[in-house]
C-alpha cells in the first residue's frame, strides 16, 4: 500500500513546473553540449553545478540527468555527419553513420542512432527500477570492510580502465585521495594540510575542482584548436524534422535494441568501465549476431542503433551502484552525488527506505528525459546540428564565464574562483598531455569513504588488516580486484607474443 503512495509521490514531484522546466532545460542543454565535440555532458553538468545548489533536490538531480543523458542522444550527430563524435562513446556511430551519409541515407543513419539512444535509455531504466530494490536489500548487509572493498575496486577498475597511462592514472589517483584528506580530520579534529590557513580548514569542494578540470580546462583547449571543420557540413534535410519513415525502420531491429541496452546497462554498472566499452561492446554483439556482418562499418543503420543503445544506456546502469551503495562509477556520477548531500541526502542501501519519493522521481523523471531528448532531436534536429558553427573564441570564453560566475554564488568566495582557475590550468595541461585526470577526481569523491570505511574496520579488528578478508562480500571483492590487474597484463603479454 506504502509503495504505491510513494510511487504517486513521485510522479507528482515529477510533473511538478519546476521539475518539468529542470527536466526539459537540462536535456537541451545535454543535447548542446554532446553535439559539440570536444564537450560532452561533463562540461553542461559542472557548468550548472553550481546553479543546481539552489533547485530542490528532484529538481537538481532531473536537471543533471536530463544533461546525463541528453549528452549521449547529442553526440551522435556529429558522428554521422561529419564524422566527429560528439562524445567519444560516438566514435563506433561513425563507423556506419558517416558512410550511410556520403551514400544519400543521413536521415536514416540519425534515424538509427536517435532511435538507439531512446531505446537504450528507456530499456536501462527498467533494468534500473527492477534491479535497484534487490541491490539496496543486498547492500543493506554489507559491512565496514565491505564498503571498503567495494570503493578500492571502484578505483582499481578506473585506474585499470586507463592501463596505457598506468603510472599517470596512478599518481593522479594518489592526488585525489590526498586532496580528499584536506581540512579538518572528522575523528580526531586535527587539521590536515591545510598549510596554516583558516580558509582551508573545511577541506577543498568538489564544485571548483570539477568545474575547472571539466570546465575552464576543456575550454581552454578549445581556445587553442579548431576540433571540427563544419565548411562543408550538410544535413540533406528540407526541413528540420526526420523522416517519420526512417524512423519506423529503426524501430524494426527490436532484438538489436533489446542486446545493446542490456550490455550498455551491465557496463554502466561497473566502476569505471565507461560509456566506450558500452558502444564498443553493443557494436560487436550486433556485428557478430548479424546475418551480414560484412557491410558492418560500410553503412549499416544496425551499426548507429547498436552503438547509440548502447552508450545512452549507461547513465540509468550508473544511478544502480550511486542509490544503492554510494559508490559513484564514474566522474560524473562523482558530480550528482555531491547534490544528494548538498540536500543531505545520502545515498547508499537505506536512501530506498528513507527516500522512497526522491527515488521514484528519479525513475520517472529518467523516462521522461529520454521522451523529452527523442521528441526534440525529431522536430529540431537541424538547428541543434547548427550548434556547431558558434565559433570556438565564443563558446570557450562563455562557458569559463558561465563557471566563475556560477561558482562565486554558491559560497561568494573569491577563493573557490581561484582553485577552479587554478585546477583549470592543470586540466589543460593534463588534457594536452593526454593523462586520464578524471582519476583525480574519482580518487577526491572515493577517498573520505576509503578512510572512514578503513578506520571502522581496523577499530572493530584492533589493528587487524585480514577483517577485509573474513566475510565472503568482501573476499569476492578483494579477488575480483586482483583479476581486474591481473587478467589485463596476461591479456596484453599474449597479444604481444602473438604478434
Amino acid at each position: 500500500m506504502f509503495q504505491y503512495i510513494y510511487i504517486i509521490q513521485g510522479l507528482q514531484a515529477t510533473l511538478t513546473l519546476d521539475n518539468i522546466l529542470a527536466l526539459i532545460f537540462g536535456t537541451t542543454v545535454g543535447i548542446i553540449v554532446g553535439i559539440l565535440p570536444g564537450m560532452g555532458p561533463m562540461v553542461g553538468m559542472v557548468i550548472l553545478l553550481p546553479f543546481s545548489y539552489y533547485l530542490a533536490p528532484s529538481a537538481a538531480l532531473s536537471l543533471l540527468l536530463g544533461i546525463y543523458c541528453g549528452g549521449y542522444f547529442g553526440g551522435a550527430i556529429p558522428a554521422v555527419l561529419v564524422r566527429t563524435p560528439g562524445v567519444p562513446s560516438s566514435m563506433m556511430t561513425a563507423l556506419d553513420g558517416y558512410p550511410l551519409t556520403q551514400k544519400g541515407e543521413g536521415q536514416l543513419a540519425l534515424s538509427g542512432a536517435i532511435v538507439g539512444s531512446f531505446s537504450g535509455g528507456i530499456i536501462s531504466t527498467i533494468i534500473l527500477i527492477t534491479l535497484a530494490p534487490i541491490m539496496a536489500k543486498v547492500a543493506a548487509s554489507f559491512s565496514s570492510p565491505d564498503y571498503f572493498m567495494v570503493a578500492i575496486f571502484g578505483l582499481v577498475v578506473m585506474i585499470m580502465a586507463n592501463k596505457e597511462r598506468l603510472a599517470q592514472a596512478i599518481v593522479l589517483t594518489c592526488l585525489g585521495l590526498w586532496f580528499s584528506t584536506v581540512g579538518v580530520d572528522n575523528q580526531t579534529l586535527a587539521l590536515r594540510f591545510n598549510f596554516g590557513t583558516v580558509i582551508l580548514q573545511n577541506g577543498l569542494d568538489i564544485a571548483p575542482m570539477c568545474l575547472g578540470f571539466f570546465g575552464i580546462g576543456q575550454s581552454l583547449l578549445l581556445l587553442e584548436r579548431k576540433i571540427i571543420e563544419t565548411d562543408n557540413m550538410s544535413l540533406s534535410l528540407s526541413k528540420s524534422n526526420l523522416d517519420f519513415h526512417k524512423i519506423c525502420v529503426a524501430f524494426q531491429y527490436k532484438i538489436t535494441l533489446l542486446k545493446s541496452g542490456i550490455i550498455g546497462t551491465a557496463v554502466g554498472i561497473l566502476p569505471g568501465a565507461g560509456s566506450i566499452l558500452a558502444s564498443f561492446l553493443s557494436y560487436q554483439e550486433a556485428k557478430r549476431s548479424s546475418q551480414h556482418p560484412e557491410m558492418f562499418g560500410k553503412g549499416n543503420i544496425e551499426g548507429c542503433i547498436a552503438s547509440e543503445a548502447g552508450n545512452n544506456a549507461v547513465p540509468a546502469g550508473a544511478m544502480l551502484p550511486l542509490l544503492t551503495l554510494g559508490i559513484p562509477g564514474d566522474p560524473i556520477a562523482a558530480v550528482m552525488i555531491s547534490i544528494f548531500i548538498i540536500n543531505g541526502v545520502y545515498p547508499g542501501p537505506l536512501l530506498l527506505i528513507k527516500e522512497p519519493a526522491l527515488i521514484n522521481t528519479i525513475y520517472f523523471s529518467l523516462f521522461l528525459i529520454n521522451i523529452v531528448a527523442f521528441t526534440l532531436l525529431i522536430i529540431f534536429l537541424k538547428p541543434f546540428a547548427m550548434v556547431v558553427k558558434i565559433p570556438n573564441t565564443y563558446l570557450s570564453l562563455g562557458i569559463m564565464v558561465l563557471c566563475l560566475l556560477g561558482l562565486y554564488s554558491l559560497n561568494l568566495r573569491i577563493f573557490d574562483m581561484g582553485v577552479a582557475l587554478f585546477m583549470g590550468i592543470i586540466g589543460y595541461i593534463m588534457l594536452r598531455l593526454e593523462w586520464p585526470f578524471v582519476t583525480w577526481v574519482l580518487g577526491m569523491v572515493l577517498g573520505p569513504i576509503i578512510e572512514d570505511r578503513m578506520r571502522e574496520s581496523l577499530s572493530l579488528s584492533e589493528g587487524n588488516p585480514l577483517i577485509f578478508l573474513q566475510s565472503p562480500i568482501s573476499l569476492c571483492l578483494f579477488i575480483a580486484t586482483c583479476l581486474v590487474i591481473i587478467i589485463p597484463i596476461i591479456m596484453d603479454r599474449y597479444y604481444t607474443r602473438v604478434n
